[in-house]
């Protein structure tokens, strides 16, 4: 069974209920939206495999709700295929200028439309595949400072571009060097597992958490402003907090930026929060 999800996108209800007749035939978790408006708002809770998409909508046609799109989604992290009767030269050209994974004509038969997404969706999941084991941390099973420096990258120039905001919370764990010379390394790495799958189970599928290096993390939190990075740190904190490794209760300092603040470069970013952190700590150690 097909457990991929496919998220369809057209004002026309006869297009919508045609095409998510055919894909769920086959298996595909089908939902879809009216609008570019309802698509982006959904997309901000939501994760699918493959995006289907309309050119001709009212308010806000399908190029600019690509761009949106791809303003949280890289090429190769959600393929977007332009269903649509468009298929001028201008319209395919802005298209992939838009950041389309493909194009596929309303009036193609079925089994063109069907091959098109079983495509892209095979190539997106070995694309991620090779991501995971490149830039995963064997120990956490977190991302690794490889993937959060390359991401944290790519989310500050979206940012300055697109005007998209983010936040980030780098925080370093208390005690991992007292645990690891008290009880022994097996101790430690249970801390750095049981840290690290406490904070997954609270963040939104939309966060990405990392490991920087040792006892020190970093998440990065899309569409997010300061005060919720604040509601996502306090949240991590207690679900921390209910951690203990031998006698002693796991604690984190840590701190936040965001990406409104301005900041020149991306590295600017990373060291105030940083600077946050080592303050935080200071005053807990105290």
């Amino acid at each position: 069974m097909v457990e991929e999800k496919i998220l369809i996108v057209d004002d026309n209800a006869e297009v919508i209920e045609k095409t998510k007749h055919l894909l769920t035939e086959v298996g595909y978790d089908v939902t879809s939206c009216n609008s570019g408006k309802d698509a982006l708002e959904f997309l901000k809770d939501n994760t699918v495999d493959l995006v289907l998409l309309d050119i001709n909508m009212p308010n806000m046609n399908g190029f600019d709700v690509c761009l949106r799109i791809r303003q949280r989604h890289p090429l190769d992290d959600l393929p977007i295929i332009f269903l649509t009767s468009r298929e001028d030269s201008d319209s395919v050209t802005k298209g992939f200028q838009a950041g389309a994974s493909d194009f596929v004509s309303k009036s193609a038969i079925s089994e063109i439309l069907l091959a098109r997404v079983n495509v892209h969706i095979r190539l997106s999941r070995s694309l991620r595949n090779l991501r995971d084991i490149s830039l995963t941390d064997d120990m956490t099973g977190c991302f690794n400072r490889r993937h959060g420096m390359y991401s944290l990258r790519e989310w500050f120039s979206r940012s300055k571009r697109y005007g998209s905001q983010f936040a980030i919370i780098y925080f370093d764990l208390n005690g991992l060097k007292a645990t690891n010379d008290l009880y022994g390394h097996q101790a430690g790495d249970l801390l750095l597992r049981s840290v690290s799958s406490a904070i997954k189970g609270i963040l939104r599928e939309t966060d990405q958490l990392f490991r920087m290096g040792g006892d020190e993390f970093l998440v990065i939190c899309p569409e997010t402003d300061k005060k919720g990075a604040m509601v996502c740190a306090e949240r991590m904190q207690k679900a921390v907090s209910e951690i203990t490794i031998v006698d002693k209760r796991a604690s984190f300092a840590y701190g936040i930026a965001y990406s409104a603040e301005d900041y020149k470069e991306m590295d600017d970013m990373l060291h105030s929060a940083d600077v946050s952190m080592y303050k935080m700590k200071q005053e807990m150690e105290k």
